[in-house]
Protein backbone atom coordinates (compact mmCIF):
# COMPACT_ATOMS: atom_id res chain seq x y z
CA UNK A 1 0.00 0.00 0.00
CA UNK A 2 1.12 3.07 -0.85
CA UNK A 3 0.91 6.54 1.42
CA UNK A 4 -2.50 8.32 0.19
CA UNK A 5 -2.34 11.26 -1.52
CA UNK A 6 1.37 10.88 -1.47
CA UNK A 7 1.80 13.71 -3.93
CA UNK A 8 0.36 16.49 -2.01
CA UNK A 9 2.56 15.79 1.06
CA UNK A 10 3.64 18.62 3.22
CA UNK A 11 6.95 18.42 4.44
CA UNK A 12 8.18 21.52 6.72
CA UNK A 13 11.66 22.50 5.93
CA UNK A 14 11.90 24.12 9.37
CA UNK A 15 10.75 20.62 10.67
CA UNK A 16 14.37 19.03 9.18
CA UNK A 17 16.55 21.37 9.77
CA UNK A 18 15.48 22.17 13.71
CA UNK A 19 15.02 18.69 14.20
CA UNK A 20 15.80 16.14 11.94
CA UNK A 21 19.25 17.71 10.73
CA UNK A 22 19.93 19.30 14.27
CA UNK A 23 22.94 17.93 16.28
CA UNK A 24 21.93 19.75 19.46
CA UNK A 25 17.92 18.77 19.64
CA UNK A 26 17.79 16.55 22.31
CA UNK A 27 15.51 13.88 20.54
CA UNK A 28 16.46 14.63 17.09
CA UNK A 29 20.38 14.27 17.72
CA UNK A 30 20.83 10.86 16.42
CA UNK A 31 18.74 11.15 13.80
CA UNK A 32 21.05 14.09 12.36
CA UNK A 33 23.80 11.98 13.30
CA UNK A 34 22.83 9.46 11.12
CA UNK A 35 21.84 11.04 8.39
CA UNK A 36 24.92 13.06 8.28
CA UNK A 37 27.17 9.71 8.75
CA UNK A 38 25.38 7.80 6.24
CA UNK A 39 24.17 10.06 3.50
CA UNK A 40 26.34 13.62 4.09
CA UNK A 41 23.28 15.35 4.71
CA UNK A 42 23.55 18.25 7.20
CA UNK A 43 21.18 21.20 7.77
CA UNK A 44 23.15 22.83 5.38
CA UNK A 45 22.18 20.91 2.05
CA UNK A 46 18.61 20.18 4.10
CA UNK A 47 16.96 20.39 0.36
CA UNK A 48 18.50 16.85 -0.33
CA UNK A 49 16.61 15.12 2.48
CA UNK A 50 13.50 17.25 1.39
CA UNK A 51 13.84 15.67 -1.84
CA UNK A 52 14.32 12.14 -0.23
CA UNK A 53 11.55 12.01 1.48
CA UNK A 54 9.20 13.69 -1.14
CA UNK A 55 10.26 10.83 -2.96
CA UNK A 56 9.49 8.19 -0.55
CA UNK A 57 6.28 9.60 -0.51
CA UNK A 58 4.84 8.63 -3.61
CA UNK A 59 7.29 5.40 -3.69
CA UNK A 60 7.44 3.84 -0.15
CA UNK A 61 5.45 1.10 1.14
CA UNK A 62 3.10 2.07 4.73
CA UNK A 63 4.30 -0.90 6.64
CA UNK A 64 2.04 0.66 9.87
CA UNK A 65 -1.24 2.57 10.26
CA UNK A 66 -2.28 4.06 13.35
CA UNK A 67 -5.55 5.58 14.29
CA UNK A 68 -5.01 8.28 17.03
CA UNK A 69 -6.99 11.62 18.91
CA UNK A 70 -5.59 13.48 15.48
CA UNK A 71 -6.41 11.44 12.64
CA UNK A 72 -4.77 8.66 10.75
CA UNK A 73 -0.93 8.01 11.11
CA UNK A 74 1.24 5.72 8.27
CA UNK A 75 4.48 4.73 8.96
CA UNK A 76 6.14 4.44 5.25
CA UNK A 77 9.29 2.88 4.89
CA UNK A 78 11.49 3.61 1.90
CA UNK A 79 14.90 2.35 0.34
CA UNK A 80 17.13 4.78 -1.36
CA UNK A 81 18.38 4.63 -4.51
CA UNK A 82 21.97 3.54 -4.91
CA UNK A 83 22.65 3.21 -1.52
CA UNK A 84 23.62 -0.08 0.08
CA UNK A 85 20.11 -0.71 1.49
CA UNK A 86 20.05 2.71 3.35
CA UNK A 87 16.11 2.72 4.13
CA UNK A 88 13.80 5.88 5.00
CA UNK A 89 11.77 5.63 7.32
CA UNK A 90 8.83 8.60 7.47
CA UNK A 91 5.56 9.05 9.58
CA UNK A 92 3.05 10.95 8.28
CA UNK A 93 -0.21 12.05 9.87
CA UNK A 94 -3.64 12.85 7.53
CA UNK A 95 -6.20 14.34 9.84
CA UNK A 96 -10.10 14.70 9.15
CA UNK A 97 -10.02 18.03 7.56
CA UNK A 98 -7.04 17.66 5.09
CA UNK A 99 -6.13 14.36 2.95
CA UNK A 100 -2.82 15.68 2.69
CA UNK A 101 -0.45 13.57 4.62
CA UNK A 102 1.81 15.81 7.31
CA UNK A 103 5.28 14.66 7.63
CA UNK A 104 6.01 14.10 11.23
CA UNK A 105 9.11 12.61 11.35
CA UNK A 106 12.01 11.14 9.55
CA UNK A 107 14.56 8.97 10.59
CA UNK A 108 17.44 6.12 8.90
CA UNK A 109 16.30 2.53 10.29
CA UNK A 110 18.82 0.89 11.90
Amino acid sequence: MKLPNGSQAQISIQKLVGYCLNPTHERGKDKARRFRTLLGITAENAEQLYTLIQQAALEGEVVQTTTTSFGQEFKVDWTIPDTPGIQLRTIWEITPSSAAPRLITAFLKR
